[in-house]
């Protein structure tokens, strides 16, 4: 049986909702071995042991890392550079439009707040390579190629392995009875259309699922987040006729949460934007 050239793995983490709650999420990172070490992305800061427990069972350590990927630039996907970069010396690559988040994680932080942000971003690093759509990076025998499937955020990027037929997508896909979560909804089903689109794709990894998805799996979980952006469509749509025409934003996105099932609904700036990016037009 061939060898696989990536490796996910696990990392719980905890996520502060306020000062007096939190939530226990995973994400996943991915180790992907060529004559090259990478590691696609690195989780919430203060979670890297999962990872420094599959490289010790690759017989490596993160001073063998020679890249590091971001597929975008929040959080949970990028708190670990840090770590990382005080262990060794790798390149960290990301979309060109996720840098300045990246480098600067105050900016982020102002431009999109969540709750204990400092805490899950850890440190930021210097971008040392933008990708841009249709790029590919070599890790030496192992070659991922970038798809561009910004929606999630404006730098969201997904990536593809053809010697593996593996596609590793983050938060690309809008996981069905999630929160919603995405920047630009129009992008969000661009890029979700796009990767329906794709052939020969024989595993697909989304960051916060516990297991990958294969054959009839993978086309019917990329339609599913297409559906589930209708729902919510759907679900903002008669909020909006229920309510005064001149409703605050929370009230909207507070409606719309609850005709979508999530009670009591989780109104913060984060999914007052995804619903609000249902009410613009052009």
């Amino acid at each position: 049986m061939k060898r696989p050239n990536i490796f996910p793995v696990r990392l719980s983490f905890v996520l502060p909702l306020n000062a007096e709650k939190s939530v226990d999420r995973f994400v996943h990172a991915y180790i992907v071995v060529g004559e090259q070490i990478a590691i696609v992305d690195t989780g919430a800061a203060g979670y890297q042991q999962g990872l420094v427990d599959a490289l010790a069972a690759l017989g490596k350590s993160p001073a063998d890392v020679a890249w590091i990927v971001n597929t975008h630039e929040h959080p949970d996907h990028i708190g670990g550079n840090g770590f990382f970069a005080e262990r060794g010396q790798p390149r960290f690559t990301c979309h060109a439009a996720a840098t300045r988040w990246i480098e600067d994680l105050g900016a982020q932080s102002r431009e999109r707040p969540i709750y204990g942000f400092d805490k899950m971003a850890g440190k930021a690093i210097r971008v040392a390579r933008q990708l841009q759509d249709g790029d590919e990076i070599d890790f030496g025998g192992v070659t991922l190629q970038v798809i561009y499937t910004p929606g999630h955020s404006p730098g969201s990027m997904s990536l593809y392995c053809p010697m593996d037929g593996a596609l590793i997508t983050a938060d690309a896909i809008q996981p069905v009875g999630g929160l919603p979560l995405y920047a630009d909804l129009q992008q969000s089903r661009a890029s979700m259309r796009r990767l329906l689109s794709l052939r020969g794709v024989k595993t697909l990894y989304c960051a916060h699922s516990d297991q990958p998805f294969v054959g009839d799996e993978i086309p019917a979980t990329i339609q599913a987040g297409l559906d589930y952006l209708d729902r919510v469509d759907a679900a903002v749509k008669d909020a909006v006729t229920h309510l005064p025409a001149n409703a605050a934003q929370e009230e909207i996105t507070r409606e719309t949460l609850l005709r979508i099932g999530l009670t009591p609904p989780p109104v913060m700036p984060i999914t007052i934007q995804s619903v609000m990016s249902h009410l613009r037009t052009g």
